[in-house]
């Protein structure tokens, strides 16, 4: 594999962003782009939970607290961020909901619902 220098950015390298956490966990070289653009300075590449979220998940259940009313494959995140045991999530009365969280040992939780459960909004 190779990559085309940018005659203006060089290298053009990006911080690849955990979908999860939000934390940087490795570079992305994008060389020369379309018309020469600068590369921005941090991107989201893929849902590969970084090292530290996948030990998470073996652990328990991310929950991501998320702005009421967001739809989509990247909601708004609205800072709240916990792991729970698999037993926690009896708050979801969906059965097929509750089973795909669990698969995907992460869940969005909207604002409303994060503060009727009493999930933590971050440090004390």
């Amino acid at each position: 594999m190779s990559i085309k220098i940018s005659p203006k950015h060089g290298l053009n390298p990006s911080v690849v962003k955990c979908y999860f956490c939000g934390g940087g966990h490795s570079v992305v070289l994008f060389g020369r782009l379309k018309g020469d653009v600068e590369a921005p300075r941090e991107v989201c590449v893929d849902r590969v939970p970084c090292d530290e979220c996948e030990a998470l998940m073996r652990q328990g259940v991310l929950l991501i607290s998320v702005r009421d009313g967001e739809q989509g494959e990247d909601p708004y995140r609205t800072g709240g961020w916990c792991v729970v045991k698999d037993d926690a999530l009896c708050f979801v009365s969906d059965d097929e909901v509750r089973a795909s969280i669990l698969r995907k040992r992460a869940a969005f939780i909207p604002d409303q619902v994060w503060d009727l459960v009493g999930l933590p909004r971050g440090e004390s």
